[in-house]
């Protein structure tokens, strides 16, 4: 895992007061080594913040007292400290396969990653979520999300992703929805594949089956 790195400090700020500089690497947050910056953000929300941060390759500890929920005054340079969690999607309509040759690399990163979907809007297929995911989502009140549907029928859903995993995968739809969750949802048309009865079918079983969802694009 990739620790974070501050990259700039709002002058003035609790961070700037306390000493953390530009370049300085976060090791720990309160003893905690956050993955990613909603767990960074719940833990510098604390009044009381403890950074351990590593500086010119000598660590140190820099205690920060500041307001509950006042701005550490920190910006890290990504959003994710782990991996991005990749798709394993193959849909013939992905964006991605379409982008021209020669761009930075960065835009050909196909992400299937909740955090994201969380962060940004990114729609999620959920063929790669867990129990693990789901428990936190809700105990950390992530939402709402963005969920991929396309189809309702686990059949034509699976030969869409092609990914077998996509014919159960909108079981995690319904856990979250029951959780309380907020979802947005998306259907892909393709004529021929999706199209017609199919998608006539598709948004009855939205209807039936998640009528919560908080809006169908």
């Amino acid at each position: 895992m990739a620790l974070p790195t501050v990259i700039a400090v709002v002058p003035d700020s609790p961070a700037a007061s306390a000493g953390v500089l530009v370049g300085d690497v976060l090791r720990t947050v309160n003893g905690e080594q956050p993955r990613d910056v909603i767990q960074y953000q719940m833990l510098v929300d604390e009044p009381q913040v403890v950074l351990d941060v590593e500086r010119s390759g000598l660590e140190r500890s820099i205690e920060i007292e500041k307001g509950a929920g006042q701005p550490l005054g920190i910006e890290v340079q990504s959003s994710l400290f782990d991996q991005v969690r990749t798709c394993d999607n193959h849909c013939s309509f992905c964006f991605i396969y379409q982008l021209p040759e020669g761009m930075r690399k960065s835009l050909y990163l196909k992400d299937d990653d909740f955090r994201l979907s969380f962060l940004y809007g990114n729609f999620t297929t959920l063929t790669r979520f867990t129990e693990a995911d789901l428990e936190r989502v809700v105990s950390e009140g992530l939402s709402p999300l963005y969920v991929s549907i396309h189809a309702t029928d686990p059949d034509l859903r699976s030969h869409m992703l092609r990914n077998r995993r996509g014919a159960t995968s909108l079981r995690w739809l319904r856990a979250l929805l029951d959780h309380g969750v907020e979802i947005h949802g998306q259907v892909v048309v393709c004529p021929g594949v999706n199209d017609g009865a199919a998608l006539e079918q598709t948004l009855i079983g939205v209807l039936d089956d998640y009528p919560e969802l908080v809006s169908l694009a």
